[in-house]
Parts: C-alpha cells; structure tokens; sequence
C-alpha cells in the first residue's frame, strides 16, 4: 500500500521517503543517526539510541511513522504498546504527548537492550521516567494487565497477534491502532468469496473493519511510507464514547 512522497507526518526527520530504509536493518548509530533531522524532540531521541546502538533504523522509522499518523486519535491517559519488541513505540508516543501517565509496554519476553531504548528515550524526554511498567505476558491475556480506556497500539503483531490487540482494546473500551503483518490464520471466518476476490491480507484488514464497525467503533485505515515496509497498512479504532 503505498502513499504519495508528501507524508502526513508531523516532520520527525527532513527526509520522510527515506528511500535507504528498505535496507536499514542495521543497528543505529551516531552516523546513521545525523542522517535524521527535522522535529527537534525526535531528533534529540534517534541521537541517544544512535549512542547506545541498542536498536535498528527500520523499527525506529516504523515507530515514528505510526505514532505521526495515530497520535491525535488514540489520545489517553494509558497507552500500551503489545508485541511491543524494544516498546519504542509506546515510549515515543508519550514523548510527544505529555498527558499520557502510563505506558505499558508487554511482549512475551523483553528483548535484552530494551533499557537501554528506554534510557535513551528518557534521557531525551525525561518527563516519560516513571510512567513506563514492562509486562512479559502473551497478547492474548493482554486485556489483564490494561486500565479502562488505555489506547491500544500493535506494530507487526504477527497474525492473528494483531487480532488478540484489537480484542483488547475493545474490552477495555480504548482507542486501538495496528500494522498488521504475517496474515498467516487471519480471518478464517470472513466470506470465502472475499478471500478468493481479494486475496488473505485484504480480506482480513476487511473484516477487521467491519468487527470494529460493528463494535461501536469508528474505523479508518491510513499508512506508513512503503519505503520502510511493505507490510504497512494502520487500522486505526476509535472507541465509543
């Protein structure tokens, strides 16, 4: 899916095509970092993790990119971030939005340089310390460890994974946003002729919109630059109120 060159971003880096990023899963560091520019706390943010190493471009892009597109819809209190891997994600977004009081970040098992993407992030927007709480848990018991109404965001949650998040977002009633990737299982009870029309992945995005819809929800679908991933369609759920 892809978009025009002038992204709808809130300018995080001079360059948004950054046409290199296809082949950016290298490590961050304080030389591919200069190579952003632009909006000045995420600046100050790509330059901490580019000291540490502790994290590649392609998954810093892919934060950023998303949180630029959801932010001003997913707005909460209680953020959490599932699947999260490093939990940039979660932590950029309450970087840029200093009423968030916590963020959540759960994955099965937290990557080993994970605090140090949370040091970098902190160290850059020291108003995030104190409101992050690390969860090892399954997505599917997600909704355990979720306040009322927390905003719920899932990047390349693989499967039926981005399923599990938007079921927890909906019973804790909060806003909910996904990158949906690896459609492996998904949406086995949508129409057989919407499969066979418009293949699994369409299908899938398809009858997660009419669930959400369906739900109370107001559904819409945006996008990340496809330079950074094919795999980049955002469903975006806004909760009834």
């Amino acid at each position: 899916m892809s978009e025009s060159p002038r992204f709808r971003t809130f300018r995080a880096f001079d360059d948004p095509a950054l046409a290199w990023a296809a082949s950016s899963r290298f490590r961050l560091d304080r030389k591919s970092a200069e190579r952003f520019g632009g909006d000045a706390l995420a600046t100050r943010i790509v330059a901490a993790l580019g000291e540490r190493r502790a994290i590649n471009v392609k998954e810093v892009l892919e934060s950023f990119e998303t949180v630029a597109r959801v932010r001003k819809r997913l707005r909460a209190k209680q953020v959490a971030d599932l699947c999260c891997g490093h939990g940039l994600t979660g932590l950029v977004f309450a970087a840029l939005d200093r009423e968030v009081e916590e963020v959540v970040l759960l994955d099965r098992k937290k990557p080993p340089k994970a605090d140090l993407v949370l040091e970098a992030v902190t160290e850059a927007a020291p108003w995030v310390a104190g409101k992050v709480r690390w969860v090892e848990d399954k997505v599917a018991r997600a909704e355990a460890h979720l306040a009322p109404e927390t905003s719920v965001i899932a990047i390349h949650a693989c499967g039926v994974r981005t399923d599990r998040a938007i079921e927890a977002a909906v019973a804790v009633n909060g806003h909910v946003a996904v990158v949906p990737c690896c459609y492996t299982r998904t949406a086995r009870d949508a129409p057989v002729a919407l499969r066979e029309a418009l293949g699994a992945e369409l299908t899938a995005d398809v009858h997660r919109t009419y669930l959400l819809e369906a739900k109370g929800y107001r559904a819409s679908w945006t996008a990340i630059p496809e330079a950074i991933t094919p795999m980049n369609r955002v469903l975006i759920g806004q909760a009834p109120q």
